[in-house]
């Protein structure tokens, strides 16, 4: 299984930081340059992404072939049919982005979902309350427990932007239900159309573990119960 298992159990260990303010995310290519005007070339590579530690990032593979997750430096692919993911593990070394947001952080801040309270505004909530600035982008991640959950893996067109796809283009979907599922996201305000679809602050990906394949995607919806764990970074 990928290292990412790793991960998960020891992510929560790495919390303390020093102070300073989250300058450090990173725009490559734009949701509507992308998504709506077709201009899908590769714009950053997995060697350049690894040429620094501590890598977290959600965006799409050049052309729109399908969907990358990165946590704490291990990049995740995911390509239709089946949105079973391919790990950085295995070769991936050649491959590139054209859109991605990154950011690379070494240490969090641990916190908790708060009760009745939309997931983005919760998000927003628990950052301000670890001293991030929620008026610039900022990376977050949780485990998410018995989560419901709506996400699909793009297969060379917007599944939004362009409409009546044929049934070859159409992207992979996956509906969980009491699902736990590992997040990866992006809150970014008065950024739609670049870093985030229009009519939401957020840009998140997902990945399953718990079933025979590791699989990931881009999170259309998401339910998160109460005891789910998230991460911001520390200031």
């Amino acid at each position: 299984m990928f290292l990412l298992l790793r991960f998960i159990i020891i992510a929560s260990f790495v919390l303390v930081g020093c102070g300073k303010t989250n300058q450090f995310v990173e725009q490559h290519g734009g949701m509507r340059d992308v998504l709506r005007m077709g201009n899908t070339q590769s714009r950053i590579t997995f060697k350049e992404i690894s040429s620094k530690p501590h890598a977290f990032a959600v965006g799409a593979l050049t052309n729109l072939e399908g969907e990358i997750t990165i946590v704490d430096g291990q990049i995740l692919v995911a390509t239709t049919p089946d949105g079973v993911t391919t790990s950085s593990t295995t070769g991936l070394a050649d491959q590139s982005a054209t859109l991605l947001t990154v950011a690379y952080v070494k240490n969090w801040a641990k916190d908790t979902i708060p009760e009745n309270m939309d997931f983005e505004s919760a998000v927003e909530t628990i950052a301000k309350r670890n001293g991030v600035d929620v008026d610039k982008p900022f990376p977050f991640y949780m485990h998410a427990i018995k989560s419901s959950f709506d996400m699909h893996v793009i297969n060379g067109f917007c599944p939004i932007a362009s409409l009546d796809l044929p049934k070859e283009d159409q992207p992979w979907r996956l509906h969980g239900k009491e699902t736990d599922i590992l997040v990866v996201g992006f809150f970014a305000k008065n950024q739609e159309g670049v870093m985030t679809h229009h009519g939401s602050n957020i840009h998140m990906h997902g990945i399953v573990t718990s079933g025979k394949e590791v699989v990931s995607g881009h999170l259309d919806t998401i339910e998160v119960l109460l005891g789910s764990t998230i991460f911001v970074p520390s200031m």
